[in-house]
């Protein structure tokens, strides 16, 4: 009998070792978001990147619909970009949700700008410093992201946000950005704020970052995705690295960005 345990203790600890080192080929994974998307037709070109990258996308924008498309058929993900609202007040635009909206004001708004964005599985929030923090208004918006299976990506423009907490509960799968890569574009920040992104990647196995689409990004983009594999880190789309399992959620963020 005691021979018997032995054997099983040994071919678990086989079972682990090998799952284990498994594990450890397989490559870090970032995925870079793209916001903003929509208002110029400059936009369009960005779906010409290399790579599995996920766009968010503005509702309502002249060109949301149109770049949605085109970046769909280059093989990207498409997000819905929600405008939400902020601490300072900031101009949303159309679309946007707001802590004086009754929740099924919210509810409606938010099928409204999903409506309007072809191929969307997923949404990240735009600016939302202050709704983010409510907990309530974020109940509504995962309420209406379970009924439609959609994912949330959690921007982070507050360290008070309960998006992703939220998301948790309601069994959206979720996110959160860690990096804002283009805070400031010129070469140096660029590159700083990438390093920052892998590190983070290698470090704990994955990590998103949120970039715009400025010239000055979408070229440093274009030169450093292709470099990655060699790097051993796997660009995916934001969706992978969605989860609907509790984790340890962080209360500082690398920087605002709103």
């Amino acid at each position: 009998m005691r021979l018997g345990w032995l054997l099983l203790s040994i071919l678990a600890l086989i079972v682990l070792f090998s799952a284990t080192v498994e594990a450890a080929k397989q490559p870090a994974k970032i995925a870079i978001i793209i916001d903003d998307m929509g208002n110029s037709r400059a936009d369009l070109d960005a779906a010409l990147l290399p790579g599995r990258l996920t766009f968010a996308v503005l509702p309502f924008t002249p060109h949301g619909r149109a770049f949605a498309l085109r970046a769909h058929h280059q093989g990207k993900q498409i997000m819905l970009h929600a405008p939400m609202q902020a601490v300072r007040g900031n101009r949303l635009g159309p679309g946007a949700l707001t802590t004086e909206m009754s929740l099924p004001e919210i509810k409606l708004e938010l099928q409204r700008a999903l409506d309007d964005i072809p191929y969307v599985a997923g949404v990240n929030n735009h600016m939302g410093s202050y709704f983010t923090q409510v907990e309530d208004a974020m109940q509504a918006v995962m309420e209406t992201l379970q009924h439609r299976q959609l994912f949330f990506i959690d921007s982070r423009t507050s360290e008070f946000s309960v998006a992703e907490q939220t998301a948790l509960d309601f069994g959206v799968p979720t996110a959160h950005r860690h990096v804002f890569l283009d805070n400031d574009i010129t070469p140096e920040y660029l590159e700083q704020q990438w390093q920052l992104l892998l590190d983070a990647a290698l470090s704990q196995g994955h990590a998103v970052g949120i970039g715009h689409p400025y010239p000055e990004t979408l070229a440093f983009l274009k030169q450093q995705i292709p470099r990655l594999k060699q790097q051993g880190i796997e660009l995916v789309f934001a969706s992978e690295l969605a989860t609907e399992q509790p984790g340890l959620l962080p209360r500082r963020v690398f920087q605002v960005s709103e």
